[in-house]
């Protein structure tokens, strides 16, 4: 079924999270990051015009000065999802809603 709109990605880039889930302080801070993410997060959208059309997204962190641990890896995870997709309850009789894109 073609799908008459853009789906928007939301997504989340995170670093370090062995380190903070240890209780100790990232090592890396996000460049650009929005004023309400952490420091060791970096968020936003991509709107994917069609299938098959590949959209690239750049997001740069730098190191913290004073970091100690140089060996063991940064970590950098990425989630991510459909943005405005909400499980909605349909009443009894109502016609069905046009379809949302699944990942």
């Amino acid at each position: 079924v073609p799908v008459p709109l853009s789906p928007v990605l939301e997504y989340v880039f995170d670093a370090d999270t062995d380190r903070r889930r240890l209780g100790q302080a990232p090592r890396v801070s996000f460049l650009g990051r929005r004023p309400s993410d952490p420091e060791h997060q970096f968020s936003d959208t991509v709107e994917l015009p069609r299938q098959h059309v590949r959209a690239c997204v750049k997001a740069t962190f730098q190191l913290q000065d004073s970091i100690r641990d140089k060996l063991h890896p940064i970590a950098v995870t990425l989630a991510y999802g459909i943005q405005g997709t909400g499980a909605t309850r349909q009443s009894r009789g109502a016609a069905l809603p046009p379809l949302s894109p699944v990942l």
